[in-house]
């Protein structure tokens, strides 16, 4: 306010005095205070109720289940000096089927891969067709995927208290330069499953899980379940750490020129660090006499 009135008088004198000449300063001091709170609230509940009733009697069925357990738990690694490198190149290339490779120099690792597979046979339908069934050929096809990995822990639970039982993993690890995993020119130009797994680091959990079930008829019921659970709970890493006087870690992981021009279903788990959980989970359940084939 007290800009505004000076810039007024500074006006007006000029307008009187005619030729006279002046030369006005002006000094001001804003002080600005501002608090903005947003608030910002989004809930979103979706219920699904969904009730089918199938007039219909299967032939035949289908059912294919995978399911993966791997535990790390009350574990200690001291594998001082230890470098570890892992190296896949120019491999798993240009198969057909299934191809599955696991690769570890790192410690307590678990490594798997689970394929199971279900496919029934068309056929004619036996004996008399009960009332309001469909009398064409008709199938029932059930694929389970589940995985449960657990590292630092040997329950997947927390308690009441929100801490799990159990011993943790330790790594306690010093003077170590590097830690690598590499895959180049690989997992290239494949047809049908291929899976891989590579971990240089310590308690690891890495798994594949597959579960495929095919009913090869017109008419029937699919039904697919996937499952995965992980839990990391009660562990700790002084891997090099400043408290030791210790070496830093350099960690490298990469994948180049790989994974291309596959056809089908790929998974590659890649790990360097410490006491990771990784999972590809796929259940596939199918119905119809012109199913797709890899």
């Amino acid at each position: 306010m007290k800009y505004g009135l000076f810039a007024g008088a500074a006006t007006v004198a000029l307008c009187l005095s005619g030729p006279a000449l002046a030369d006005v300063t002006v000094t001001g001091e804003i002080d600005l205070e501002k608090t903005i709170n947003v608030v910002e609230t989004i809930t979103i509940d979706t219920d699904v109720d969904l009730d089918v009733a199938v007039a219909l009697l299967a032939e035949k069925f289908a059912e294919s289940i995978a399911i993966a357990n791997q535990s790390n738990f009350d574990n200690e690694a001291c594998t001082n000096c230890a470098e570890k490198e892992d190296f896949i190149t120019n491999s798993v290339n240009g198969n057909e089927g299934i191809a599955s490779i696991n690769q570890s120099s790192g410690n307590l690792n678990n490594q798997g891969t689970l394929v199971s597979v279900a496919v029934d046979a068309a056929q004619d339908f036996p004996g008399e067709v009960p009332p309001g069934v469909d009398p064409g050929n008709s199938g029932f096809a059930e694929s389970l995927a589940a995985a449960d990995q657990r590292n630092g822990t040997p329950d997947a639970l927390a308690g009441d208290d929100d801490s799990f039982s159990g011993g943790g993993n330790e790594v306690d690890t010093v003077n170590i330069l590097f830690r690598s995993a590499d895959i180049t020119g690989s997992f290239n130009r494949n047809t049908g499953l291929v899976y891989g797994n590579q971990a240089t680091g310590n308690m690891a959990n890495q798994v594949n899980v597959l579960s495929l079930a095919f009913a090869l008829d017109d008419n029937g019921v699919a039904i697919s379940e996937a499952d995965l659970g992980q839990v990391n709970a009660n562990n700790e890493v002084r891997e090099s750490s400043s408290e030791n006087d210790g070496f830093g870690v350099l960690k490298v992981a990469s994948v180049s020129n790989s994974l291309n021009g596959n056809v089908g279903i790929v998974g590659v788990n890649q790990s360097v660090g410490n006491m990771s959980n990784q999972a590809n989970i796929v259940s596939i359940a199918a119905v119809g006499s012109n199913l797709p084939t890899f």
